[in-house]
């Protein structure tokens, strides 16, 4: 009994699908990087806010809540945020086709 099967793709096709997935994944590599850089700057930010947070407990100077509530003014804008949204929501578009 026979199957209904696709019929064989030719080379240059499985060669345009080739170039196309991998033109896919770079750009998705590339909304990784930026995720990874602005997550990295994030975190090096929140690294120096804890270690002025640290200082000024031990040196006796003002209360951690006030240091905070002194660095509010200083943090990212709310844009930023939105920023990584839109990044990281791109990150699971990649789709899994075969030929």
């Amino acid at each position: 009994m026979k199957t209904a099967e696709k019929p064989t793709l030719n080379l240059g096709q499985t060669l345009e699908w080739l170039r196309k997935e991998l033109a896919e994944m770079q750009v998705q590599d590339q909304r990784l990087l930026l995720t990874l850089r602005h997550l990295h700057s994030v975190l090096e930010e929140l690294r120096a806010e804890s270690a002025h947070w640290e200082d000024a407990r031990s040196s006796g100077g003002a209360s951690p809540i006030r240091a905070r509530a002194g660095s509010e003014g200083r943090s990212r804008r709310p844009s930023s945020s939105r920023e990584l949204a839109q990044l990281l929501g791109g990150v699971d578009s990649r789709r899994s086709s075969l030929p």
